[in-house]
């Protein structure tokens, strides 16, 4: 993974609501659901030594479960070969971190730890989970031989249609992830609501910063029009969450957050389209008054093109 990569999904998984979100959603363990999410902060881990100069980015949490405190520890994975002994690696790492938390808390116990690889790759993975499927079958008793396992998230196996009935900011990080730039202007419909689902959850930052990932994992120019698009819908939006009270009985807020409601029940895609048509009117005025063209007005209302040219001129004899 280069380090421009790197850095964004640093970046990313280290907030902590991504972190829940990728757990609830993507950790089917039945310890999650004891989690105390109110409690997670993220662990400075730049006082661990670092053992070789290919080593990723780790990131690590700390949370209560039950009244005590655990760790939950992120590997950074997107080298394009599998790495059979991936275990070893990340014992190896886990056991360092273990160490200089033993100096520098100088406990008699310490905390336990999950953790979790989150793989992104081209190829199937394929590399044991457990230590010990790479050693040669012996005689020696099981107790004496060393065991550790990782829990692997590894995106080219969730299929789409999953990560759409998901629609939280990791699924849809994953979506984009797991699409072509071919799919990714095919499926711009989709996309875009994945992301005006992640609005509503997430905020406006983490869906600019979903958008800066579709620029560095395709390679779009910024020209694109599917780029655009989106780029849109993260305008409006954000200019919907940076001025609530002046848009708090506006029709489109209302028209957003209906839709959303109905959608989790019906189908959010249906929706979303549902609560916008109720006020598209006003929506569309707005945004022809931003400067914005008919196609991007139609992609992000879904009016036709001569409702938006007769609404254009209203506005322009309106204004003369």
């Amino acid at each position: 993974m280069s380090r421009y990569h790197d850095k964004w999904y640093t970046r990313i998984f280290s907030d902590p609501r991504i972190v829940e979100e990728l757990l609830r959603s993507f950790v089917h363990e039945q310890f999650v659901n004891d989690l105390d999410f109110s409690s997670i902060k993220k662990l400075n881990t730049k006082f661990i030594p670092v053992s070789e100069k290919s080593r990723h980015a780790d990131i690590v949490f700390e949370i209560k479960s039950n009244g005590q405190s655990a760790y939950i520890y992120l590997f950074l994975e997107f080298q394009s070969t599998v790495d059979r002994f991936m275990s070893l690696r990340m014992a190896r790492y886990l056991f360092e971190f273990y160490q200089e938390i033993q100096k520098l808390n100088n406990s008699e116990y310490l905390n336990p730890s999950f953790p979790i690889l989150i793989y992104n790759g081209d190829a199937k993975w394929t590399a044991p989970e457990r230590f010990s499927e790479l050693l040669y079958k012996s005689d020696l008793p099981n107790e004496y031989i060393p065991e550790f396992r990782y829990f692997k998230i590894a995106i080219n196996e969730i299929e789409k249609r999953d990560l759409v009935k998901i629609r939280n900011a990791v699924s849809t990080i994953f979506y984009i992830e797991n699409s072509s730039a071919a799919d990714i202007g095919k499926n711009r419909k989709e996309l875009v609501s994945l992301l005006s689902a992640v609005l509503k959850k997430d905020g406006a930052e983490i869906v600019k910063s979903i958008i800066d990932r579709i620029y560095q994992i395709q390679k779009l120019p910024k020209t694109s029009k599917t780029i655009k698009t989106i780029q849109d819908l993260t305008e409006v939006s954000s200019m919907l969450e940076s001025n609530t009270k002046k848009w708090e009985q506006s029709v489109l807020e209302r028209g957003i957050e209906q839709g959303i409601e109905q959608g989790i029940e019906k189908g959010i895609e249906r929706g979303i389209e549902q609560g916008i048509e109720k006020g598209i009117g006003q929506v569309a005025d707005k945004l022809i008054k931003r400067g914005m063209k008919n196609s991007d007005i139609r992609t992000i209302t879904g009016l036709s093109f001569g409702k938006i040219d007769g609404l254009r001129k209203k506005v322009k004899k309106a204004n003369h």
